[in-house]
């Protein structure tokens, strides 16, 4: 069993986190920022907004393949999640109680409720933070994925790769019946144990070392762009509606997106970082990435500062609307940033995540105790 040693902090991985992190807030203003909508369909700034988007979509699946390599061969350890749960109702309620100094007149029970228990499911869909939700669910069936990686022979993790490929990425796609196992495009508990297991083979048969970054590269590239150019295809020849709906090849369910997310996986694990700038920058956004989903994603932050707001951007050329949404999300993502690290040095000051694996440890000695 190959299974992953501690060895110096990988940092192309974490530079992968980042850039995927760097995608979404892009993702959302072209989507929620009212691009799509407002572009013209098949003039070129909608296409381009589209082809845009069919490179940025991989950045969920890159999220969670990233959590099963590093998490392949490694004891679950659930301080961790409970962290992440604490800094998701941490800027639930700080941003519920500023958006009702700002706009009281909205302020309901409701809003309330939303804030307290941001992750629930209610009125037949999840909050913003599903991706918290399914991410809560995955790791909770992360420790017999672990021991089923562990346990499998080469020929059994083939098999289950196929079947899963298979019945939950290229059937669903294909029939456009992705909702026959819940699957809800990818919006799940159960797409995420795909990655989750898919990192896990990553890391285990190191399959990253099979091509050169390169070729890598070269398949990302082909799996975005056949993905727009189906899109085009279905969209001219009226198979499917034009505008934001999200449809069968261009969700993260897509063939097309499971693979180009796992060669840009490969494309930045071969990646040696070793210069100090370039690492000190790396460790500094890298803990905060989480937080920057949480501030721009919130139902709040989302209806009153980012639904519809850069609708203007498809008035320009195509080229100009382009950078324009580079460079909003970057601003996004680096607003987001420097006020999660405020939350993150509070954190430290703290010592919440020290004091949370201190409980795990303390429960696990009880339990045993009460065991014997």
């Amino acid at each position: 069993m190959n299974v992953l040693k501690a060895t110096q902090r990988d940092y192309g991985i974490d530079l992968l986190r980042i850039i995927s992190m760097l995608m979404v807030p892009m993702v959302h203003v072209i989507g929620q920022g009212g691009i799509l909508t407002a572009a013209v369909p098949f003039s070129m700034q909608y296409e381009s907004a589209w082809m845009l988007m069919s490179f940025l979509l991989v950045a969920v699946n890159c999220f969670i393949l990233i959590t099963g390599y590093v998490y392949y061969g490694k004891q679950t350890r659930y301080y961790r999640l409970a962290t992440l749960w604490i800094e998701v109702l941490f800027y639930s309620i700080i941003i519920m109680v500023i958006i009702y100094f700002m706009f009281p007149a909205d302020f309901s029970l409701e809003s309330v409720w939303k804030g307290i228990l941001p992750t629930f499911y209610t009125n037949g869909q999840f909050s913003r933070y599903w991706f918290f939700t399914a991410y809560a669910g995955m790791f909770l069936i992360s420790p017999f994925i672990n021991m089923a990686l562990e346990h499998f022979d080469k020929k059994q993790d083939l098999a289950v790769f196929l079947s899963l490929f298979v019945a939950f990425s290229l059937l669903p796609t294909v029939l456009s019946q992705d909702m026959a196992f819940n699957l809800n495009q990818g919006y799940s508990v159960l797409w995420f144990v795909v990655l989750y297991y898919t990192g896990g083979l990553l890391n285990k048969y190191e399959i990253f070392k099979k091509l050169k970054s390169g070729k890598w590269l070269l398949i990302y590239i082909v799996c975005c762009l056949m993905s727009w150019a189906i899109g085009y295809a279905l969209q001219s020849w009226g198979f499917i509606e034009t505008g934001f709906d999200i449809y069968a090849f261009n969700c993260y369910l897509s063939p097309l997106y499971f693979i180009g997310g796992i060669a840009l996986f490969c494309v930045f694990k071969n990646i040696n970082i070793t210069g100090p700038f370039s690492i000190s920058l790396i460790k500094f956004f890298a803990p905060v990435c989480f937080g920057v989903y949480l501030i721009h994603d919130n139902m709040s932050v989302d209806h009153y500062f980012l639904s519809g707001k850069f609708a203007f951007l498809a008035n320009m050329d195509p080229v100009s609307m382009v950078l324009g949404i580079i460079l909003c999300g970057v601003g996004i993502f680096v607003a987001c940033s420097l006020i999660d690290w405020i939350r993150e040095l509070l954190f430290r000051k703290l010592k919440v995540k020290s004091r949370l694996a201190c409980l795990e440890e303390k429960i696990y000695l009880k339990f045993d105790n009460y065991l014997e």
